[in-house]
């Protein structure tokens, strides 16, 4: 029996067809499974945004990015950046994008492509927007992914986790966050506050670019304009602030809250006010800034640390303690503190914010129940909306 391209004749044909088949599969090479930690992208201005990924030893990588309108229409993205040298956590930062515009990108690293992401820049004015908020995704990364999943199917601008993202500052640890939240973080914009479990880890400020603040590396607390609307992100760390800390960021903050918006919204870990009875809220804190968010007329204030969602209304402003992206769930007390509007145990969550010209509405979607150990997926009809008009908002914009 003849042996295959034993002949000459049969050999050059053979060969012929494969350079054939190549040909008409350009690029064919490019699009092996992205297997890279990321990317993910975050917001520092209307024209400015940063794009990041994570490999396992140093590597170039190029973005790609266009408006998502004009991805829609024809499959291009026009734009590119590149890394300026090798990376393992890469960061690459885009300018002269446009304001208040929805982008789409991908990353290529050598053979590897990246699925098609997205981010959205802050407008210069204002604009009708939503934003999701979450927090606590520690220990149980599987419910963690749950919750992104669903949260990654929302048609929103970005997301802001109010902290404890991991167990621990370490290398497995975080690239289980990532891992467990990469739909999500591909979906539009992310934002962050440390939680006590970041443990003030340089890994934190490493791996996320944020808005320019203040403290460690000038982004341990941070402010960013979306359109005429105020984002404040603090760091409610007493143990790693200490006394002079603390002093810089309140006055960071009163200076900050003292501008004038349509909107204010503050996001912190340690929520002032709970009814939780294991973590409770923190009467320092709430001596100290609750008057400050009252004065400057803030519209509402987004915490975690407490495994659980609770709503509170304390002289008229409303605190949002959303602790249900996985970690561990802890109970409310019968005995709700003050101002205790609802309290919802055992449900993983999220937090849609949906902010239009005159009002400001908070929903709590629910994704899954869990009871002893047992998880029962929901719907996602929102157990509880609240409705904040400028009016009740205290300072704004005439």
């Amino acid at each position: 029996m003849a042996k295959p391209f034993c002949k000459p004749k049969v050999f050059f044909l053979v060969l012929l067809f494969a350079f054939g088949m190549a040909a008409v599969q350009p690029g064919r090479a490019e699009l092996q499974p992205w297997t890279e930690l990321g990317p993910w992208a975050s917001p520092l201005s209307p024209t400015e945004v940063a794009i990041s990924w994570q490999t396992e030893s140093p590597a170039l990588g190029i973005v790609w990015y266009g408006p998502s309108v004009d991805w829609q229409r024809t499959g291009e993205l026009p734009y590119s950046v590149a890394l300026s040298k090798p990376a393992e956590l890469a960061h690459v930062t885009i300018s002269g994008l446009i304001p208040g515009t929805r982008y789409a990108y991908r990353v290529k690293l050598g053979a590897e492509v990246s699925p098609i992401c997205y981010f959205s820049t802050p407008p210069e004015k204002f604009q009708p927007f939503t934003f999701l908020v979450y927090g606590d995704t520690r220990t149980n990364y599987d419910l963690h992914a749950m919750v992104t999943k669903r949260m990654a199917r929302e048609s929103a601008e970005f997301v802001v986790h109010v902290g404890d993202l991991i167990e621990s500052p370490t290398q497995t640890e975080w690239r289980a966050f990532l891992n467990s939240g990469e739909l999500l973080l591909r979906a539009m914009s992310f934002l962050c506050v440390p939680g006590n479990h970041e443990r003030n880890s340089r890994t934190y400020y490493e791996l996320f670019p944020l808005p320019q603040g203040g403290g460690r590396y000038g982004k341990q607390w941070w402010s960013l304009r979306w359109g005429d609307v105020l984002l404040v992100g603090l760091d409610s760390n007493l143990q790693y602030l200490k006394f002079t800390g603390l002093k810089k960021e309140t006055a960071w903050l009163k200076e900050v809250l003292g501008e004038e918006a349509r909107y204010k919204f503050v996001f912190l870990h340690h929520p002032l006010f709970s009814s939780d009875p294991h973590y409770g809220g923190d009467e320092g804190l709430a001596k100290l800034w609750h008057p400050i968010f009252i004065e400057a007329g803030v519209t509402a204030v987004f915490c975690g640390h407490c495994h659980n969602y609770e709503h509170l209304v304390r002289d008229g402003l409303h605190y949002f303690v959303t602790g249900g992206g996985g970690a561990p769930f802890s109970p409310l007390s019968d005995a709700r503190t003050e101002g205790s509007v609802l309290g919802i145990e055992n449900v993983l969550h999220y937090l849609r914010v949906s902010v239009s010209e005159g009002k400001v509405v908070v929903e709590m979607v629910p994704v899954a129940e869990v009871q002893a150990g047992e998880v029962a997926v929901l719907s996602g009809a929102p157990m509880e909306t609240t409705e904040l008009s400028r009016a009740a908002c205290g300072v704004g914009i005439p």
